[in-house]
């Protein structure tokens, strides 16, 4: 990872001059700007079955842009937010984003959400730039849709590899069942273990609090599998190992495609012993410049957040981060149409060494190959960084 830059950090903030920004007003002006600032949208699940998932994402956002605000803004403009709760459901999603276009005037939207389909053609259809967590097959099929990593594109055997290595055989897929898009995700990781010789055994699409967690325990250690493999919400995940640990399952490898978050291994770390989470982002662990500079942002600019080390934090931050950049790239006089071209011009992108570089137009429909492996140790009080760059390679087109 490269270390962080801060001149173009200060750069980011402070390029352009007011007199550029004050060019813009009239018909040349684009909805949500302003000389003076940049509305944005933000649209996630601040209530209903999903909003656990998301403690500290908007925290992100707010540190991102209070930094690059205190900077001079982009091109002499303060970006500022309004937000709308889309409950995580498609229905919510669509009148949350409507209401953000169609009456407040925003430029573009923070999308973080399992719900995306609910408004992703209606965006597309307007050339809306959006971005945000990739969680649905929407984010690989609009060009006004983007992330700083997608994990929908076709499958890779990387899963596979490790999970093989580890002596897994065969594998039960747990996944949440509020979202078609996390499905198709589990399914890829499905092909990813079968590509190495790892059997599916078993799958099951669950529901907190719906489902019984006794019963779902004992139909994963009656399928046999030594491997599990979970996509659900963070705090979903410790009541279903623990029941399996009780129901006399002990897997040899249970990996989670989300859980990364220090404040759950406060709650529930024995729970977790063990268990695997992929992350592709630069760990908390790994220190160095790009990550206490993160740490120092939100300490300044997101008090209130009782730990910043959450995936779902430092996930909000680098894609508030990259919209800045293609706001950056869009010229003193942004358009949402120079936006979208603006980000095809990122083909070297790393949030400042957070993330590895990627080329942020081409990565559609892509997944990345490489990603470091966390494991929580066996007391369950600390993540550990099992593997630091594992890689793969990508097999076949997106199902």
């Amino acid at each position: 990872m490269s270390t962080i830059l801060l001149g173009l950090v200060v750069g980011t903030g402070c390029s352009g001059a007011t007199s550029s920004a004050a060019s813009c007003t009239g018909g040349r002006a684009a909805p949500g700007v302003t000389p003076d600032e940049v509305r944005v949208g933000l649209l996630y699940p601040d209530s209903g079955l999903l909003a656990g998932a998301f403690p500290a994402l908007r925290a992100g956002v707010d540190a991102r842009l209070g930094e690059v605000n205190a900077a001079g803004g982009i091109q002499g403009r303060k970006v500022v937010y309004e937000w709308r709760d889309d409950a995580g459901t498609v229905e919510g999603n669509s009148n949350g984003a409507r209401e953000l276009i169609d009456q407040r005037g925003v430029f573009g939207l923070l999308e973080f959400t399992v719900a995306a389909t609910g408004s992703a053609k209606y965006l597309a259809d307007r050339g809306i730039p959006t971005v945000g967590l990739a969680a649905e097959d929407v984010w690989t099929r609009y060009g006004n849709m983007f992330s700083f990593s997608n994990t929908l594109g076709a499958p890779i055997d990387t899963y596979g590899r490790f999970v093989h290595d580890r002596g897994g055989t065969s594998a039960f897929l747990l996944y949440s069942a509020m979202s078609a898009g996390v499905s198709g995700a589990t399914l890829r990781v499905g092909q990813s273990l079968q590509a190495l010789g790892v059997q599916v055994v078993g799958s099951h699409a669950y529901t907190p609090d719906a489902d019984s967690v006794t019963d779902v325990a004992r139909q994963i250690v009656d399928s046999g599998a030594d491997t599990i493999v979970t996509m659900l919400t963070p705090p979903a995940l410790p009541p279903v190992l623990r029941a399996i640990r009780e129901a006399g399952g002990s897997p040899k490898v249970v990996l989670s495609m989300t859980g990364y978050d220090h404040s759950l291994l406060r709650h529930h770390g024995p729970d977790l012993a063990g268990v695997l989470v992929p992350v592709f982002y630069r760990p908390f662990e790994a220190g160095g410049a790009p990550i206490t500079h993160y740490l120092d942002v939100m300490a300044r600019y997101s008090p209130q957040t009782d730990d910043p080390e959450q995936e779902f934090g430092l996930i909000g931050y680098i894609d508030t981060d990259l919209l800045l950049r293609g706001l950056q790239a869009a010229g003193p006089c942004p358009t949402r149409q120079s936006f979208l071209a603006g980000m095809r011009t990122l083909t070297h992108y790393d949030a400042s060494g957070l993330i590895q570089p990627t080329n942020v137009g081409a990565t559609r429909g892509r997944q990345p190959t490489c990603f470091a492996l966390m494991q929580v140790n066996p007391s369950g009080s600390a993540f550990t960084v099992a593997q630091d760059n594992l890689c793969g390679k990508a097999l076949g087109p997106t199902l």
